[in-house]
């Protein structure tokens, strides 16, 4: 009798350890829509990520169809739902049970972040060699390369430029160089007073 009644007990709390591992196993399928709140536009792509509420890291996560629906499954228990896309503000959503396991949230309204999309500023430089038609510009104000040197060591970084030891100017092997500095003849260049 008293082996009967152990073999019960046991029976009883091996189905009791069951259907609670079964309970916590189960799944719980979220489905919705994102949209823009102001155009009511759907969002497409941006990310449904369900993350951990004490660690905050991402569990698992999805992106939205073309027309801004998702669907995302989770066996965690303890978690929040995070919506987030370029250029708008992410949303948190505290999950609520369902029936059966699947929870509508319905549509979800996100709003643009006007902080993120306050300014762009474009800046523009002019290219560092300019061909024109009687003349070969080279600028070489922002080349880091001629930062704190003199203007022969610039010159011989300039392509096809040649400076010898004397400080005469060459280019591709010839000496009849004539130097324009803002497009003007100078004589800082001559062959009696290079001051270069």
């Amino acid at each position: 009798m008293k082996g009967l009644r152990v073999s019960l007990l046991t029976s009883l709390l091996i189905l009791f350890s069951l259907l609670a591992l079964q309970a916590q196993q189960k799944s719980i399928t979220y489905t919705g829509k994102v949209v823009d709140k102001t155009s009511g536009q759907p969002i497409a792509y941006a990310t449904v990520m369900i993350a951990d509420q004490l660690t905050k890291k991402a569990i698992s996560g999805s992106t939205t169809l073309e027309d801004g629906t998702f669907t995302l499954e989770t066996s965690a228990t303890n978690y929040f739902l995070e919506i987030s896309f370029i250029g708008f503000e992410k949303k948190t959503i505290q999950p609520t049970l369902g029936q059966n396991g699947i929870v509508d949230l319905g549509t979800i309204e996100i709003t643009e972040d006007a902080q993120q999309l306050e300014e762009v500023v474009v800046e523009g430089e002019v290219s560092q060699t300019v061909f024109q038609l009687d003349k070969r510009v080279f600028n070489v104000g922002k080349d880091l390369s001629s930062t704190g040197a003199s203007a022969l060591e610039v010159l011989n970084n300039v392509p096809s430029v040649n400076v010898n030891i004397e400080g005469q100017i060459s280019l591709r092997g010839s000496e009849g160089v004539q130097v324009l500095i803002y497009g003007k003849p100078s004589i800082l260049t001559s062959d009696e007073n290079n001051a270069l």
